[in-house]
């Protein structure tokens, strides 16, 4: 079993990114986000795997699969504003991490990097940074002169420094899932990584799953065990190989037989697959620095939303883990507290992201009310007093000193 990672990623702010004019979000091993349709939650998932994606692959990348930068960048009254992008975090090592970036993206004009910064701080006496402002390094990297490109981040050149490598590590281990009950139907094809990631809509599940049971045999039962605690019968499941493909095949007790029937993944509901691709995504082989999923609960009976949230909170002791959800039953696991809850609502079409408001955490903490039941009611606050001062706080190329954890 691989060694798991304990790094963390304690802020991120965010300015003019789609619906995000500006917000400071603090995040903890297991974070959820709820709000109505349209809030802005969905664009805040985004802006963590547009950093991803520009490091992974490129900024014109990130931009064109986004549908430009005309569909990325804050529209407002005013004039074109430049999307900032700053992500405060530990490593596994214990290292603090400030990194930030700042693009210029103006109609009608090529988008460039006019400011990206980077500090790792290992201990008191050991301290690492570069800084590059309108293609000029004003904080250079000892040894290493890169060549700087208007329209890629440095960090991906820079990442062949040692001390750079674990921030490169740590921000492309994003990882986003879109899980597709039809690409888990789907026969698979044989999988380049050989299962030791999770692909982002579960097409390769049978190679995780795999190469879970193979090596892991304690964490295979695992995830057979809770799948059988969400679906009744299921007693386990096993990838299994059709000639050159993969797909996955269920056992199932059947009233009145003596031994579980099998089925392939096309006779599985919707639900089943998911919450199994959900379990490989907490349990694969090669840990995420944060997974994110956008409404788990999705064609999960609601009886099952304690048992999911356990796993979405241990599966946080491996993974730091961001979700959103419009359930009740998810808010109301015993184990989440009121500082996991982030709120997001729309005022005047653009995003205000906060903790809840502090009458609404009293309530909370005193058990006059679930969560849940505060959602139901409509009464699940936000704290826009907070709104106001993180809009004024907000300092994408500020101290690193002055962040909260």
């Amino acid at each position: 079993m691989e060694i798991m990672t304990k790094a963390k990623l304690n802020q991120i702010q965010i300015r003019n990114y789609k619906n995000i004019a500006s917000a400071v979000v603090n995040l903890q091993p297991l974070t959820i986000l709820i709000g109505p349709n349209g809030a802005g939650k969905s664009n805040f998932t985004d802006a963590l795997s547009f950093v991803a994606d520009s490091l992974t692959h490129s900024l014109k990348h990130a931009f064109a699969y986004r549908g430009g930068v005309a569909a990325v960048r804050h529209i407002s009254g005013g004039h074109p504003t430049h999307i900032g992008i700053r992500l405060s975090f530990i490593l596994a090592d214990g290292a603090s991490v400030d990194y930030a970036f700042e693009i210029a993206a103006h109609p009608q004009e090529p988008f460039r990097v006019t400011h990206e910064r980077c500090v790792v701080v290992q201990s008191p006496l050991s301290l690492y940074e570069y800084e590059i402002v309108e293609g000029e390094f004003t904080r250079e990297v000892e040894g290493i002169r890169p060549r700087l490109e208007p329209d890629r981040l440095a960090l991906t050149a820079i990442a062949d420094v040692k001390e750079f490598r674990p921030v490169f590590d740590f921000l492309t281990n994003i990882r986003p899932y879109n899980l597709q009950p039809k690409r888990l139907r789907d026969l698979q094809d044989p999988d380049p990584e050989e299962g030791k990631i999770l692909a982002s809509d579960g097409r390769n599940t049978a190679a995780v799953l795999r190469r879970i049971k193979e090596n892991d045999s304690p964490t295979y039962q695992r995830i057979c065990r809770l799948l059988g605690k969400v679906v009744p019968g299921i007693s386990g499941v096993e990838p299994k190989s059709l000639g050159p493909k993969e797909t996955l095949e269920f056992r199932q007790a059947m009233k009145g037989q003596r031994h579980p029937w099998t089925f392939y993944a096309e006779n599985m509901s919707d639900g089943t697959l998911r919450i199994l691709a959900i379990l490989l995504a907490v349990y694969q082989p090669q840990p995420a620095s944060l997974i994110i999923i956008e409404e788990p609960e999705t064609a999960i009976h609601p009886a099952a939303a304690e048992i999911l949230m356990d796993i979405l909170l241990d599966g946080a002791e491996r993974s730091q883990v961001l979700i959103t959800t419009h359930s009740p039953d998810v808010l109301d696991n015993k184990r989440l507290l009121d500082k996991q809850i982030v709120a997001v609502e729309s005022i005047e079409g653009t995003s205000q992201i906060t903790p809840l408001a502090a009458t609404t955490r009293e309530v909370i903490q005193r058990h006059l009310c679930t969560p849940g039941e505060l959602l139901r009611s409509g009464e699940l606050e936000p704290d826009r007093d907070y709104a106001d001062q993180s809009s004024r706080q907000l300092r994408i190329f500020g101290d690193m000193e002055t962040e909260s954890a």
